[in-house]
Order: C-alpha cells, then sequence, then structure tokens
C-alpha cells in the first residue's frame, strides 16, 4: 500500500472541508483518511476500534507532517444511535461543521442461505444497513443547514451480481445501494449529492478471508478474480481513496444518485 507524502504533490480540492469517516481504522478507511488529509481536509477519524483509529492519526501526522487540530479520531459504534449522535455533536464543538460524510464501516459475513443464523441476519443488517442509515440521520441536519454536502457510502459488486455463498452480505450492500439512491432523490433539492461506491477485488485483508472461505491461496483467488475482468489485476485501497476524494470534492458538482464500480470492469464482463 502506497501512499504519497509530500503534501506539496496534491491539490487541495478538500481545502477545509470537514470529512467524517466511519470504519477508518480498516485497510480501506485508513487510506481514505491520509488521502482526505492530503487534499486539505479536516478528518474526523471514527472506528469502533479507538486503537485503530488513535494509530491511523499517528500515521497522517508522522507522514504528512499535518497540524494536530486538523485531525480528530473518535471511538465510534455505529449501531449505537446515542454515540452517534455525541460523536457528531464533538465535531460540530470542534469544526462547526461536517461537509463530508463517508460511510465506510462494514462487517463481512458469507455463507448459503441455509448455513446463516438468525442472529448473523441480525448484526450484519444492524451494521452494514441501519447503522449507516443512523450516521447520515444524524449528519443531514448540517448539510441541510448549510445546504450542501456530499454522502458517500459503500456499496459492493456483491451487491449488483449474483455471488455464490454471499447472501447476507451481498443483500446488505445492494440495500446500501438502493438507500443512496432515495437519499440521493430526497436530498437533492438542499445541493445535497449522495453517492455509493462499489469496490470490486481489492488487496485487503478481507480478499483473504475471501480467500480462505474459497478454499484458495492468495495468490489463486487475485488470479481467479483477475482472470475475468477487463483489467487483469486487483485493484488497491489508494485507488478507492481517490474514487472517494472526487466525489467529496466540488469536482463532480453534477454527480449524485449514482453507484460508481470500482472493479476493474469485473461486471462489464
Amino acid at each position: 500500500m502506497s501512499i504519497r507524502k509530500e503534501n506539496e504533490s496534491w491539490s487541495q480540492v478538500l481545502l477545509d472541508k470537514v470529512v467524517f469517516i466511519t470504519g477508518a481504522g480498516g485497510s480501506i478507511g485508513s487510506v481514505i483518511c491520509h488521502t482526505c488529509a492530503m487534499h486539505g481536509a479536516k478528518v474526523v477519524v471514527s472506528d469502533i476500534n479507538k486503537k485503530a483509529a488513535d494509530k491511523v492519526v499517528v500515521d497522517i501526522l508522522e507522514t504528512q507532517n499535518e497540524q494536530s487540530d486538523r485531525i480528530m479520531s473518535l471511538e465510534l459504534d455505529i449501531v449505537n444511535e446515542q454515540a452517534i449522535e455525541q460523536a457528531v455533536e464533538q465535531v460540530v464543538d470542534q469544526w462547526g461543521t461536517i461537509h463530508v460524510l463517508v460511510n465506510a464501516a462494514a462487517i463481512f459475513t458469507w455463507g448459503s442461505i441455509e448455513d446463516i443464523s438468525a442472529d448473523d441476519w441480525l448484526h450484519i443488517l444492524n451494521v452494514n444497513v441501519r447503522g449507516c442509515a443512523l450516521i447520515v440521520k444524524h449528519v443531514v441536519p448540517l448539510l441541510k443547514q448549510q445546504r450542501s454536502g456530499s454522502i458517500i457510502q459503500f456499496g459492493s459488486i456483491s451487491g449488483v451480481n449474483g455471488q455464490a455463498s454471499f447472501v447476507p452480505y451481498g443483500t446488505t450492500k445492494a440495500a446500501v445501494i438502493q438507500m443512496t439512491r432515495n437519499l440521493a432523490v430526497d436530498l437533492g433539492p438542499f445541493n445535497i449529492r449522495c453517492n455509493s461506491i462499489s469496490p470490486g477485488c481489492i488487496k485487503t485483508p478481507v480478499t483473504a478471508q475471501v480467500a480462505d472461505f474459497k478454499n484458495l491461496t492468495m495468490d489463486e483467488c487475485f488470479q481467479q478474480r483477475s482472470e475475468v475482468q477487463c483489467l487483469k489485476r486487483i485493484g488497491t485501497p489508494q485507488e478507492i481513496a481517490n474514487l472517494v476524494v472526487f466525489l467529496a470534492s466540488d469536482l463532480c458538482s453534477f454527480i449524485t444518485g449514482a453507484n460508481l464500480l470500482a472493479d476493474g470492469g469485473y461486471t462489464t464482463v
């Protein structure tokens, strides 16, 4: 995973925008935090794992010579509505508002319909769907008040294409994609843009879990996926983070309700 270190080499397309990122301690979330900071944003690094969030902040400060008052670390469980309210209040107290919400927090549960318990369904729906909706609920009043903003949610190719033994995860990601479309309709009159990103096979620890689930080595998993998509390689977290910056910025001020597939052409073939 390669992250540029010289702020001078990046345009400041997010200058002074407050970007709130959930799941920020993860392999993709952490790179999103780094990249938003490089583009001038004030970054809220939120994660259920406070140590992971704190590490992201330390890494940003060390690698970018960033000012500590432009990065905030929060412990946040997105299924806890009271915790969400408190987190939003803390950000507003610090920086006055929120301009961009990036909903990257998610859990991964795979299996066929016979394998998944009622508790499994409750847990993944609670995090991947209800959790996303709750944090949007508490950020939207700020965006409405300023009559601008960008909400970026994470779908997946699993929410677009049918995949063997991916029933619960694919179901939740399809729900997030549709939630985002509905939000775009409701919030468009307030100049709030709502888009989703659906990554394909990205080089992260989750890919290792998928390989395990399919009884494949990592190399076998990468080769298998690469062979069936237009670009014959696996994606990187940095490529996803770059797309987040685009959607968060004014460079795409006329894009809303879109589900952008970052999958190397997997869903095209």
